[in-house]
């Protein structure tokens, strides 16, 4: 388990140039190091009290030899009341990286460690300041690309998936009681509860559980927006659906095959508000001249990274060119396709043919299916419900295990005629229940969970 009795430091805002940048420093040693590079415009910095500034310089001395001498502000967070728990200290300066590297580099030359990515939130967990579901939501709430995932992410960060999932863990922790109650009173002739009665209370939370992660929205586990691609031979119309799909002109449109010679990239807003990169890869096989395999190697690189490859083709193509999908298929074998036909207005005649959606730049034909469709294939539909949570595939699969677990308990006790006689395996059943439900809570959790969780953030946060 890392570290959490030193004292760690990062900048904490955004790279490149701003109004201001922020060093924060977390643990016993904040202050006093803190102290040792700020000089506040009165009194001393560690008499300063929780949720309190003060203004002052902040004193550098950098490779010459020289002081730099910076005005700045401190931030002081006193323990237990911060977001750490711990003391948090946080210097800011006028904009621009220079200043806050030669303050980071001064701190950790004092004492200090480099924060790793996410570890402030890390400590945060620890400390049980917050518990692991809202931690995962910290960095959905920086990393949300639309203002779907935002929402859903906020809930989380406000806690709901404890508030949600915790009330049926209360329910079964009271179950699993009297379950083990009945163990120890079963020479005694006495009956808790009728092993029906308690049967039925479970079903209805294996119920809400299932129901909590079916209705979630999914949140990707990467930082990244999800990348679609449209693929196909050159002059087929990739160009001309990105400008339509995505409202922007970022394709030039051209009769002339081989006009698209690099992949161009433009943001597209699907039903719901969730956003995507829609990629259009240059022509595969394009016109034979010194750019040609620079252009076909570009296409396969955007291809092979894509999370859905959209297929394109002439609307008057009577059959899909095999060669360049089997091509698309080994360059990425995972990724689910999509087949359109583009130019149905220019069509002499359209085929009904399953799977294949015919479009149209001209006329808008198809556009709206084909945003759907990419929505239900990288899983981004928007659930019906205003309040709709935002899980992770870890997370569902934790509900749906707990959801699992605690219907057999109650298959178990639905058909028994006194609680004592399966009351061992039911016990088995509803601790394993509530072993998923800490996985998410964070209750039971391991490093290698922890440790993936935590790579998804940034350094600082």
């Amino acid at each position: 388990m890392q570290k959490t009795d030193d004292t760690i430091v990062a900048i904490s805002s955004a790279a490149g140039k701003g109004a201001r940048a922020l060093v924060r420093l977390s643990g016993p040693g904040a202050l006093r190091l803190a102290a040792g590079v700020f000089a506040p415009s009165a009194g001393r910095l560690e008499e300063l009290g929780g949720f309190r500034s003060v203004d002052g310089i902040v004193r550098i001395s950098v490779d010459s030899g020289e002081a730099l001498e910076i005005p700045g502000r401190v931030y002081v967070f006193r323990a237990p009341r911060s977001y750490t728990r711990q003391d948090v200290v946080e210097v800011h300066l006028p904009g621009g990286s220079v200043a806050s590297r030669s303050l980071l580099e001064a701190l950790i030359a004092a004492g200090a460690r480099q924060a790793d990515p996410g570890e402030f939130t890390l400590r945060a967990f620890l400390n049980g300041r917050i518990d692991l579901s809202q931690a995962e939501a910290v960095a959905d709430v920086i990393h949300a690309a639309d203002e779907t995932r935002l929402r859903a992410s906020l809930w989380a960060l406000n806690g709901e998936v404890q508030r949600r999932t915790g009330r049926s863990a209360a329910a079964i922790t009271e179950s699993l009681a009297t379950v083990e109650a009945s163990i120890d009173l079963a020479e005694e002739d006495l009956q808790l509860a009728k092993p029906g009665e308690i049967a039925e209370a479970l079903q209805g939370e294996s119920k809400k559980l299932r129901g909590i992660a079916e209705r979630s929205l999914h949140l990707p586990d990467a930082t990244e927006t999800p990348t679609v691609v449209l693929a196909g031979r050159p002059n087929v119309g990739k160009s001309s659906l990105l400008n339509a799909l995505t409202g922007c002109d970022r394709a030039i449109t051209s009769a002339l095959a081989g006009t698209t010679r690099d992949v161009l990239s433009a943001p597209l807003h699907l039903p719901g508000g969730a956003v995507v990169d829609l990629l259009d890869a240059a022509g595969f096989g394009a016109t034979d001249d010194l750019l040609a395999p620079e252009s076909d190697a570009a296409a396969g690189n955007a291809v092979a990274r894509a999370d859905v490859i959209c297929f394109v083709t002439d609307a008057d193509d009577a059959t899909a060119d095999a060669e360049l999908l089997a091509r698309l298929r080994d360059a990425n074998p995972s990724a689910p396709m999509l087949s359109l036909r583009s130019k149905c207005d220019l069509a002499a005649s359209k085929r009904k043919d399953s799977g294949v959606l015919f479009t149209s730049a001209t006329t808008g034909e198809g556009l709206e299916e084909v945003k759907l469709r990419l929505g239900e294939l990288l899983h981004l539909e928007t659930s019906r419900s205003g309040d709709a949570l935002g899980l992770h595939d870890r997370q569902r699969r934790c509900l749906q295990a707990a959801a699992d677990a605690c219907r057999a308990a109650a298959n178990l006790l639905a058909d028994a005629r006194d609680i004592a006689d399966v009351a061992e395996l039911a016990a088995v059943e509803l601790r394993e229940s509530l072993r998923h439900l800490g996985g998410i809570s964070g209750q039971v959790v391991t490093e290698d969970i922890l440790g993936n969780i935590f790579a998804r953030f940034c350094v600082g946060k």
